[in-house]
């Protein structure tokens, strides 16, 4: 990990800071992270994302109670103590797992798509090798390149074991490679046992998208620039972060403030899950900018000369 000595502080002599404006920063903080966490984690596997948008509404709110205890706080004068290095461990690794929630989400499935899922799970839709009844029409011959076998496509009927007593199903456009079905052969697909609905799904390839960020399967491919951007974020805050970022001044929190405000609008299409295909992927996308430029504009505008004021 990349640590660099902290550098000096180059704060005003006069400060504003209460009991209150620790409780109410650190519970900014913590809130939010609290909400990343419970998107990463799969709190919720699929919209709408009540837990999620109820921890972001709640640091929201920490955020305007921190303004107003920063406004109402008594004057000090001297070097604010030094909160050590839990404030830039938090914000050094908040930063990239955010930006990482927020890329997620975009590939968060639709409610619909999800409780299908989930009431697939529960009733053990898996691979099964089923019994063919009958060729329900002419199996067509195909062929793939030339290294690869041919394969016959045809309509099965197939019997299915369910739980409420075994079934006969119409599958249309059944695969089979080097030889057409027969009928009481053998042949796998997909299907929920325990599924008691007439229009339970019987597929050949049953492959879901799973549910949740972490169902996404891109877990792996974002983990890494993650570990990678919080490691250089923790020694570059470590020599760089201002200590005037915890005393709460208009020109530099506010404008931080709105560009995390617009990010989190950016994603609200997104947590109820209405019109997943439309603009809500887009806008998911577009919100990974957010906390990356809030942090940038706080490191940037924090060391300018400021008015004394908060935290």
């Amino acid at each position: 990990m990349v640590r660099w000595e902290k550098a000096s502080s180059r704060v005003g002599p006069a400060y504003r800071r209460s009991v209150w404006t620790g409780v109410t920063g650190w519970g900014t903080l913590l809130s939010a992270a609290a909400a990343v966490g419970s998107v990463l984690w799969g709190v919720s596997p699929y919209p709408p994302l009540l837990p999620e948008l109820g921890l972001a509404a709640l640091t929201a709110l920490f955020a305007v109670a921190w303004i107003a205890a920063s406004r109402r706080a008594p004057r000090r004068t001297g070097l604010p103590p030094d909160s050590g290095r839990g404030l830039v461990w938090l914000v050094a690794w908040l930063v990239p797992l955010a930006t990482m929630a927020c890329f997620d989400l975009g590939f968060m499935v639709s409610p619909e798509y999800g409780r299908e899922t989930a009431r697939l799970e529960v009733a053990r839709f898996a691979k099964y090798s089923v019994t063919v009844v009958r060729i329900a029409a002419d199996p067509v011959r195909g062929a793939n390149a030339s290294d690869e076998p041919v394969y016959f496509e045809t309509d099965l009927v197939l019997r299915l074991p369910y739980d409420s007593g075994p079934r006969e199903v119409t599958v249309p456009g059944m695969y089979t490679r080097h030889d057409p079905p027969k009928a009481g052969g053998r042949i796998d697909v997909h299907f929920a046992p325990g599924d008691a609905r007439p229009d339970s799904p019987v597929l050949e390839d049953g492959r879901r998208w799973g549910t949740g960020v972490l169902g996404t399967r891109l877990l792996l491919l974002t983990l890494f620039p993650v570990v990678f951007a919080g490691s250089i974020l923790t020694g570059v805050l470590s020599y760089e972060l201002s200590p005037a970022v915890r005393r709460f001044d208009p020109p530099v929190h506010l404008p931080a403030l709105d560009i995390l405000l617009l990010g989190l609008l950016l994603l609200l299409p997104t947590a109820p899950g209405r019109n997943p295909a439309g603009p809500a992927r887009p806008a998911a996308f577009l919100s990974c900018v957010a906390p990356g430029a809030a942090l940038v504009w706080l490191w940037r505008s924090s060391w300018r000369p400021r008015r004394a004021g908060g935290m």
